[in-house]
């Protein structure tokens, strides 16, 4: 991302290891571009006491609960800094006012192109793949999530237990 776009629209944010930077049920109102850390996605069921990963989001990358950004509703996931987040923000009203430029304009369009894709993506591997498939597309095309992560969440990311999961990181491991 160009510096001085940073420099002139957003603002350097931190957030500590835990730190939620949106809540389930708060409206998103800002736009977040991670410089350093990671930012984990989960839905809560109460009822079951249950928390779904469904995303993860690094350095480099922007993050957002996107839905509750752009319709203005309470946001229906959670997002939580897995580890200490450095980050700049804009919000939802000047970054608006920076789209009425067509050069920013593009870039938006660019971004989104990319999340999508990148949804879409993610989401036919979960949905196709086994556990196990799974495990091992992240071992060979993720291992910093692997790395930074806490086993429990990727089991919920791949949507098994964490018994499973470490039946399965045995299995690999024997097998090599």
């Amino acid at each position: 991302m160009h510096y001085t776009l940073f420099e002139e629209h957003f603002t350097s944010v931190h957030f500590a290891k835990g730190d939620y930077i949106t809540r389930a049920g708060d409206v998103e109102h800002n736009l977040y571009y991670i410089e350093e850390g990671i930012v984990r996605y989960f839905y809560y069921n109460p009822e079951s006491d249950k928390e779904t990963t469904v995303d993860f989001t690094f350095a480099g990358e922007f993050c957002l609960s996107y839905a509750s950004y752009v319709q203005q509703t309470p946001s229906l996931v959670n997002m939580q800094a897995l580890e200490e987040i450095t980050a700049y923000k804009i919000s939802r009203e000047e970054l608006e006012q920076l789209l009425t430029h067509p050069d920013y304009l593009k870039v938006k369009v660019e971004i989104l192109e990319k999340l999508l894709i990148e949804k879409m993506q993610k989401e036919a591997q979960l949905l196709t793949q086994s556990p196990e498939e799974n495990y091992r597309y992240l071992l060979e095309k993720e291992p910093r999530l692997l790395q930074c992560v806490p086993l429990k969440y990727i089991a919920s990311y791949i949507g098994i237990t964490p018994q499973a999961l470490s039946r399965i990181r045995n299995r690999i491991v024997h097998s090599l």
